[in-house]
This record gives structure tokens, sequence and C-alpha cells, in this order.
């Protein structure tokens, strides 16, 4: 069976959820055979080039006539779908050629960015990548009209035999968090909660950031600034938790996420999670068994408190954390899961899709696609945000500088029900946008 993989880049936690997915299938033997089409090239290649050792083809940044030849030749395309602005501009220009269609969605859809309705509508299988995507409301007629074709393939998976570090007796937690180091998704007041927190306290921040940006102005301006480090990046991120007692995961209402890769590998390794109590988060981590989940800062600070003087139940959080990870968070079953659902594509007829209808006609349509309401706490942040990146109208216009629907725009006010998306006319970006 021949599956097209389409997707922007195969970065992050997209791109090590398929580099260990391929390896499961590798070692366990498969009749699958996987290409991945990339829309842009890779900045980092180590997830692009352990796919390509497991077996698979890579085609990056390939011309029209070549996209249209891939996937004709495909058994199965399958889109990798966040709101990224290039995926829009590939599939409205109706370059794909009829084809039967899976789509595994790496954003949550449970606030801004949405999942396209109609897109899930028109696809033969859809995969989540949390069950909490379940219950976005803007897809529960097209998950009950279509109950068979829906389901859940997990993304986030931990590592193994992580060995952990010994902690001294009476010392301070050390605790940390990695991943991206930005408000689009920390929470607003994640140095406010830190500042507060009376325990001796040590926490480290790994990723990249701006030292010029409102993370670094944030922690700055805390009262005991000392207390945080920003580390850089994670070469060995089961080495930094395997050293960590806590895993700080404060991430902002309404963010995008959802498979929350990070947050495995953590708990994979021992390291408590203490999370914010929002929906992707809280379908991982069972709050008072496998670590914490809170929804105020009060309840952090006396969370932090309580495990600070608890240090025998600081280790059965620890231990019951690695069990439900490697439980819960197998390649090999999500692997099993994919190859269901190709299954199911399988007795469908390949039909043409019409993408320009369903997605708009340019970039702001595009855009406007994944608001609903923009004065949501998710959507505020992807119209407000400088950073061309993750799906924010900075990255729209990064993409598509010359499209002229997003010249000087921005959404201008609220309707009852909501942000109306307005379909204006006008040209594609040659080679979507690039």
């Amino acid at each position: 069976m021949r599956i097209l993989h389409i997707a922007p880049h195969l970065g992050g936690g997209v791109g090590k959820a398929h580099a260990t997915v391929t390896e499961a299938e590798r070692q366990g033997g498969t009749s699958i055979r996987r290409s991945y089409l990339l829309l842009e090239a890779p900045r980092d290649k180590t997830y692009a080039e352990r796919i390509r050792a497991n077996g698979c083809e890579l085609h990056v940044t390939p011309d029209p006539v070549t996209i249209a030849r891939l996937a004709a030749e495909a058994d199965i395309v399958q889109i990798e779908w966040w709101n990224h602005p290039r995926l829009y501009g590939l599939l409205a220009s109706e370059t794909l050629p009829a084809l039967r269609l899976v789509i595994w969605t790496h954003i949550s859809g449970l606030a801004a960015p949405l999942i396209p309705r109609r897109l899930v509508e028109a696809a033969d299988h859809v995969l989540f990548t949390s069950p909490c995507s379940l219950d976005a409301p803007n897809l529960q007629a097209a998950i009950r009209a279509r109950p068979g074709a829906i389901g859940v393939a997990n993304s986030g998976f931990g590592f193994d035999g992580v060995v952990r570090g010994e902690r001294s007796p009476g010392a301070p937690l050390r605790c940390g968090y990695i991943g991206t180091l930005d408000f689009v998704k920390l929470h607003p007041r994640l140095f406010d909660f830190l500042d507060a927190v009376e325990s001796p306290i040590s926490v480290g921040l790994w990723g990249q950031y701006d030292p010029q940006g409102p993370v670094a102005v944030g922690a700055a301006a805390m009262r005991r600034p000392g207390r945080v480090r920003f580390e850089g990046y994670a070469d060995d991120p089961a080495r930094v938790l395997s050293d960590l007692d806590l895993f700080i995961y404060l991430l902002a209402p309404g963010h995008y996420g959802t498979g929350e890769n990070a947050l495995v590998e953590a708990m994979s390794a021992g390291c408590v999670p203490v999370v914010w109590g929002n929906a992707a988060e809280a379908a991982i981590v069972s709050d008072g068994e496998t670590g914490r989940v809170v929804r105020s800062g009060e309840e952090f600070i006396a969370t932090i408190a309580e495990l600070s003087a608890a240090p025998a139940r600081l280790a059965r959080l620890s231990a019951a954390a690695r069990i439900e990870a490697t439980r819960r968070h197998s390649p090999a079953a999500t692997a099993q899961v994919l190859a269901d659902a190709y299954r199911t594509a399988m007795s469908s007829a390949k039909q043409r899709r019409p993408f320009r209808e369903i997605l708009g006609l340019d970039a702001r349509a595009w855009f406007e696609s994944s608001l609903a309401d923009w004065m949501s706490e998710g959507a505020v942040r992807l119209v407000a945000s400088l950073a061309a990146a993750k799906g924010s109208l900075a990255h729209f216009r990064a993409c598509f500088p010359s499209d002229p629907s997003l010249a000087g725009w921005r959404p201008a006010s609220v309707q009852a029900g909501g942000c109306s998306p307005v379909r204006s006319s006008g040209s594609l970006m040659t080679r979507f946008g690039a």
C-alpha cells in the first residue's frame, strides 16, 4: 500500500511522531510504503533523515507537476493538518488529482485555529491526535454523521529506559520546561505564578526564545528572577528530564496543541507533570495519579508547596507517570490505528475534492476560516502575534507577501455568532506562496 504524506515540514512533534512510527513499522514489518512531500525545506533535518533511514522517500518542495504525479501514484494521500499557510495554498490551488484522502490533525481544534468542518467532511478518514478533539464545537455534526470514519491516533511518544538522577533529601525541587518559549503557547501569567511560589525551587526553561521578546521581559520582571534560567535548545531532552523533579507545563488557555509530545516525554522519564487544566493536557495527565492538573495560580502555588513537603508522594507520582506513558503512548499502537484507517479508506474510490470551495480563494479567507470568534484568546494570539510562525497572521503574510487580500487587513469587528469569513476573490500565489 502506497501512502503519500503531505506536510508543511517534519519538524517538532510531527516529525518525531512520523520518525518513531516508521521505526516501529520497520522493526515489526509492514506492507506500507510511505513517501513524504514537504512544502518547506527542513530547517532541522534530524527527523527527516530518520524517516529517510526507515526506507521512506522524501520529496522537498517539488513543482506542481511532480506533486500531481506523486498524488496520482499513491493509493492514499494523507494530509498532516495544522493551519499552516502553505497547506491552504497547495490544496486551494487544485493541483491534486482524484485521490483517497486521510487527514491526521495535529491541532486540537477546540479553539482557534479551528479544523475546517468541511475538510473533515470531505475526507475518507480523519484521525485526531487526542480524544479531546472529539469535543471540537464546529465538528460535532461531522463526527455524528460518520462515526466510523473518525478515530484517534496518538502522536506523542516517550523515551525508553531513562535512568533517573539521584535526588538529595531536602533539596529544592528541580523544575523545568521544554518546548515553545512564546506566549502563543505559554500561560500569560507563568512568571507571576513562579514568582509567587514560597517553596525554594529552581526552574530551567529549554527552547529557542527571543532575548528581547515578551518571555524574556516577563522573566526579568520577576521579584525573584534568579529562580528562572534560560537553558537554550535541549540537545538531549531525555538527559534533561532525568534530572528534573517537576515538569512545569502551564500552557495558555485555548492553545493550539494536542498530542503534547514534550509532556509525554517528561512522563516517560519519571518527571512529574504539573499542567494547566486545558483539555489536551487533562486528557494525558490524571490529576493526583500521574501528575497534577491545576486551574488557578493559587492551586499551582499550593501544589508546589505540597510536593515540596512530600517526597514520598512525589516518588509515587513519578513511577505512575512512567507506567502510564508507556501504556497509553505506544508507537506500535499508533501504527496499527493508521493501518486500520487506510483499510477503511481503501474501500472508497479515488475522487477529486473541492478544496478551493471548502477553504476559500485567497489567504485572507484561509486565515479567517481558522478563527471563528476572533476575540477568543486563541484567535487574538493568532492575529496579534508578530512572529511569523504557527499559523499566525504574520505567518500568512510571510508566506503570501503579494496576496492583496492581506494588505493592511485585520479583523475589524465581531459579528453575532463570531467572525464571518469573507471569501473574496484573488489570485493564488505561484508555487503555493513560495
